[in-house]
């Protein structure tokens, strides 16, 4: 298999390749539907979620939603009819609008610190690159511009750089390089035994959590500089998609440890694991907001694919830290006694 059907592959397989299936049109409609609520705990230490709430309606795929820096805004891959674009929404599923308008696919954003600018990942001359574009879909560049394969670009805290993933090393083997945020000094930080995924910086800087392909997927993290890395999860499971809270603390991520493929937070150095998500549908790829409560994910539990923003709240023997109202109105918290 070569590496354009490999990428179409994986993203088959993480729903940005499928075809969608009702209108014609490529503008996905919004009405927001679908809420519920839920909780886990662990020992002393909880997580209170809250609402649970949908924010996209229409008959398609959905990936990797990521919030801008002020809150305000979430952008996503959208996929319809074997095409896959950039779209951004307001944070409650308003306003959608389409960004990227080229005939080839686009897809896992991200923000620069600023809001002024998204990363993401486009096919052009046989292989993917990393592009940066305005945050209303202006003025797009090519970073990478690369005959191998790059993708997943992830924004550092300063601005000054992105850490994506490329097949340019060796045996075309995926690793983790990081370049400034003009596609300057390309550099790889990881010499990794498995293939590797998802790189997603900490809010400090200092570090970069990733996805490591062994058998089983698990996330690690290593310093910015490539040192001392360090395996958070193994289980025997697949865990991917590792997303920083806003304090540095926690690390949100989607696991299939329980049999579907639920949303799990953890501490940053890989303790206290625990589920947040309990459907027997699948809930994916998380997503942080800039407050540190919310947190945005992909999810086919109403049977299609749709994006979802979740109340949290965490708590150790007390009262929950967020406020357990939001702006859709009083949301009672539940708490497990297990």
């Amino acid at each position: 298999m070569n590496y354009r059907s490999l990428l179409i592959a994986c993203l088959a397989v993480l729903g940005l390749a499928g075809a969608g299936r009702g209108q014609a049109d490529d503008s996905p409609p919004v009405l927001p539907t679908g809420i519920g609520q839920a909780a886990t705990s662990s020992g002393g230490e909880a997580w209170v979620v809250g609402a649970i709430r949908r924010l996209t309606d229409y008959s398609a795929s959905y990936k990797a939603p990521t919030w801008s820096p002020d809150g305000q805004h979430i952008a996503f891959g959208f996929a319809h009819s074997g095409g896959a674009k950039v779209y951004v929404m307001g944070s409650d599923g308003s306003n959608p609008r389409r960004l990227t308008d080229h005939p080839a696919w686009a897809a896992l954003p991200t923000w620069s610190p600023d809001g002024r600018h998204i990363a993401f990942v486009s096919e052009g001359g046989g292989a993917s690159d990393i592009y940066v574009m305005g945050s209303d879909g202006s003025d797009r560049r090519n970073l990478t511009n690369d005959s191998h394969w790059d993708w997943s670009p992830s924004w550092s805290p300063d601005g000054q750089h992105i850490a994506f993933v490329s097949r340019r090393g060796s045996a075309g083997k995926a690793e983790i390089y990081v370049m400034g945020s003009d596609g300057s000094n390309p550099r790889r930080p990881t010499d990794h035994l498995g293939q590797v995924e998802s790189p997603s910086w900490s809010p400090d800087g200092r570090h970069i959590a990733f996805v490591s392909e062994r058998g089983a997927s698990d996330v690690y993290v290593i310093g910015s500089d490539g040192s001392n890395p360090r395996r958070l999860t193994g289980r025997s499971a697949d865990d991917r998609s590792p997303s920083w809270s806003p304090d540095g603390q926690y690390i949100a991520f989607e696991s299939n440890r329980d049999g579907d493929w639920g949303i799990y937070v953890m501490g940053s150095d890989g303790s206290n694991p625990r589920r947040l998500t309990d459907h027997l549908a699948d809930d994916r790829s998380p997503s942080w907001s800039p407050d540190g409560q919310y947190i945005a994910f992909e999810s086919n539990r109403d049977g299609d694919w749709g994006i979802y923003v979740m109340d949290i709240a965490s708590y150790t023997g007390g009262e929950p830290t967020a406020a357990a109202e939001t702006s859709w109105g009083q949301v009672k918290s539940l708490l497990s006694t297990h």
